[in-house]
């Protein structure tokens, strides 16, 4: 693609005009054969650039795995040119931001690329958040010499780099494990789970309620449960709830208690909680590898001005009992089981 540079070629314009004159004043035959090379020298130019864009080509990497605040990034940028013309006006149009940071505007780089030598730039960018650093280039323009015209070379980047927040130490607090179907429980059209039944037993604190037996219990005039062969699991069950003025407190709250959670040998899950469409997903974490995923996963979730995510689990859920919420960098622990 070829685009004007208006300010150049006025200039070179003017010059030429300015050795015509010279030439019908004094009528110097150097000044006749300097305006014949200034009038070649444009399509010169730009023949010769054309001809050596097919031999420079372009490589971006990201640092491997993640970034970890307050750790800075750097965006290698590797420009080779393997012809023996010299491209010194290569121009990258490049775009970055966190994905909870938008930034609409466009950024440009000049970068030489010197006749048969491959050169790597760095780029560096301050990490102030956690989140999803997003990089791409849009454009490469190659200007030839004169800046007469610019080249488009078709070429488009995209990548995009998880930022961790930092590990730090939470405060102390006792957390409740929350009654969760089991994994092989199958939801019947009605919406019960097809578990067969086991026994009756005496109720304990931390039944549910919709578990009573009414009619043994009419009979005994004691509190029967239904116990099932596939009874619910305990886990504890993080909500992480993501609004716009406390995102980062709680995005760093949620990854803390995770890790701390699991070097004590603790498994756990996760309720992430889809805004647009008002539903949740659970996921098991065993290792901090599962870690990450649910933590990547939250970096793609739209956050609220004020989240819902607790009132619609609550909707959603009533009897899961025991979640334990992240809010605003807070741990929320529930009341203990025996209250319910």
């Amino acid at each position: 693609m070829k685009r004007n540079n208006l300010s150049y070629i006025i200039s070179y314009i003017f010059a030429i005009v300015l050795i015509f004159l010279g030439m019908m004043f004094y009528r110097q035959s150097l000044l006749i054969i300097l305006l014949l090379l200034m009038l070649l020298l444009p399509f010169i130019s730009i023949a010769v650039t054309k001809a050596a864009l097919a031999y420079l080509s372009l490589d971006v990497r990201l640092p491997s795995g993640q970034i970890q605040l307050p750790h800075d990034l750097i965006v290698h940028l590797t420009i080779e040119n393997r012809s023996i013309i010299p491209l010194l006006n290569c121009k990258l149009l490049f775009h970055y931001e966190n994905q909870f940071l938008p930034n609409p505007a466009r950024q440009e780089i000049t970068l030489p690329a010197e006749a048969r030598h491959k050169s790597t730039y760095r780029l560096p960018f301050q990490t102030a958040a956690a989140g999803m650093f997003l990089f791409d280039i849009t454009e490469v323009l190659v200007t030839d010499f004169l800046h007469f015209y610019s080249f488009r070379l078709p070429y488009e980047w995209h990548g995009q780099l998880p930022i961790l927040p930092a590990e730090k130490e939470l405060p102390e607090f006792k957390l409740t494990k929350a009654a969760i179907e089991a994994e092989d429980s199958v939801p019947a059209p009605d919406g019960e789970l097809t578990n067969d039944l086991l026994q009756l037993r005496e109720y304990q604190p931390g039944d549910r309620l919709k578990d009573i037996h009414w009619k043994m219990t009419a009979k005994t005039d004691e509190l029967m449960v239904k116990e099932y062969d596939r009874a619910k699991d305990l886990y504890y069950l993080l909500l992480p709830e993501l609004d716009v003025k406390t995102l980062q407190d709680t995005i760093s709250a949620f990854y803390n208690l995770g890790l701390k959670l699991l070097r004590a040998r603790e498994s756990f899950r996760v309720a992430v909680y889809q805004p647009a469409a008002h539903s949740f997903s659970f996921h098991k974490v065993n290792n901090e590898d599962e870690l990450l995923t649910i933590l990547y996963a939250l970096y793609m979730v739209k956050p609220e001005v004020h989240s819902a995510a607790y009132a619609r689990f609550m909707q959603q859920y009533p009897d899961m009992y025991g979640v334990i919420r992240i809010a605003g960098g807070n741990v929320l622990p529930p009341a203990p089981i025996e209250t319910y």
